[in-house]
């Protein structure tokens, strides 16, 4: 049994994502060719937003985007439907391939935009409402009068719940269309299908001579957006009084946060849980539950939110795993204290720069995750409690698992 929390970016979906629909070109022309569409635009995966409100959308309309759409979605040709095989090549094509990345993102079906009820759909195969749709700009400068192409992070935080569901979809599609632009079985460029949902590589469609990839046959995931599954654990003490926290070395100053990491391959969430935490910190884990997930559009992870309880007698060290600074056990008291204060959980914009790693070469990235000096064999050694001055704010799961168990709302503790 989960926690019943609903987490930022998720909870609230904004879209009426009709996937039902994706393969359809005349249903998705209907959704582009709307009066009311609206469309994201994307530079460098940075959003556009209002220019005096960077935590806004701004929402642009057919008429001003057109120019640079391209065509419409294409269909199969008679001739091309006449095989199932070459058929599914041209299904809700967006091409030439060198055009920007435009992804449908749904219907917004409910009866007033203004509203956060759940409608009642007279018809949900055909539902009434206001398209979206996501456009990256390419390498083209675009100047929208009152607009202005926000940092992601910093924007995407200071968003309302239901704008900021719409942003995480489009960002993570966007992202994963402009990464993809060549085939990952041979090489090739490769093109957009259902409406930004599928990618297919072009040799399907403009054959090279002694050249036919296998991804044109059978089922391959490298086709479809993915999402990359990632633990991220509230660590409590063997007499639930402490939670651990660590922090890396490229961090704002006195920012702790929950310990995270990917789930590999064979590993269920509880196995990853317990193998993050003794890599990073060396503490071996009992039992652990999950609590709630959260989807992160940096690029494409959807965080997955639980509990655990440490084994007793334990020492930290760092020693392992070269990705913490420095890592302690904080009791509850502490960290309500720092909750309760708005400075300990804010993020400035600068902050935010420093948290998002892009960019780094490999060498500068592994200097910024190895251990701090001074570490006698990289073993952490015992810090004052003053050093933590900052947590992760409510809009990561980070700062939600840290709440949860801060202001004793933790249901189930006794049972870990």
């Amino acid at each position: 049994m989960g926690d019943n929390i609903v987490n930022f970016y998720a909870g609230q979906p904004p879209l009426n994502r009709l996937s039902f629909q994706r393969q359809s070109a005349d249903k998705l022309n209907e959704h582009l060719e709307a009066p009311n569409a609206r469309f994201v635009l994307y530079k460098d995966l940075k959003p556009l937003v209002h220019k005096d409100e960077p935590g806004k959308l701004l929402f642009l309309s057919r008429k001003q985007v057109e120019a640079r759409l391209g065509g419409p979605f294409q269909s199969p040709s008679p001739e091309d439907a006449q095989s199932k095989d070459r058929a599914r090549l041209f299904e809700a094509a967006h091409l030439p391939h060198t055009l920007p990345a435009l992804v449908f993102l749904g219907v917004d079906d409910r009866p007033d935009a203004s509203s956060t009820s759940v409608p009642a759909r007279a018809d949900p195969m055909h539902p009434e409402g206001v398209p979206y749709f996501a456009l990256d700009t390419g390498t083209e400068d675009w100047e929208i009068q009152g607009g202005a192409f926000g940092d992601a992070r910093a924007s995407g935080s200071a968003m309302s719940g239901w704008e900021a569901g719409v942003f995480a979809l489009s960002r993570a599609l966007i992202d994963w269309n402009v990464r993809n632009k060549f085939c990952a079985a041979c090489g090739s460029p490769t093109y957009s299908l259902w409406g930004g949902w599928k990618r297919s590589c072009l040799t399907g469609i403009e054959p090279v001579e002694g050249k036919e990839c296998f991804s044109l046959k059978g089922l391959h995931n490298f086709a479809y957006p993915r999402t990359d599954s990632v633990v991220i654990m509230g660590i409590l003490s063997s007499d639930g009084d402490k939670m651990l926290l660590g922090r890396q070395k490229t961090w704002p100053k006195g920012m702790y946060s929950c310990l995270a990491g990917f789930i590999e391959p064979g590993e269920s969430f509880e196995d990853a849980v317990r193998r993050e935490v003794l890599e990073e910190a060396g503490i071996e884990v009992g039992p652990v539950r999950y609590s709630s997930s959260q989807p992160w559009p940096y690029p494409a992870n959807i965080m997955v939110g639980c509990f655990g309880r440490a084994k007793d007698g334990q020492t930290i060290r760092l020693d392992l795993d070269n990705e913490l600074e420095d890592a302690q056990w904080f009791p509850r008291s502490q960290l309500a204290a720092l909750i309760a204060d708005p400075s300990g959980s804010y993020l400035s914009r600068d902050d935010h720069k420093k948290l998002e790693l892009k960019g780094l070469s490999e060498q500068e990235l592994a200097n910024a995750l190895a251990p701090a000096e001074g570490k006698p064999d990289g073993v952490a050694q015992k810090g004052p409690l003053e050093g933590l001055t900052r947590v992760p704010p409510a809009t990561a799961i980070a700062g939600q698992l840290i709440r949860v168990w801060a202001e004793g709302k933790l249901e189930l503790v006794s049972k870990l």
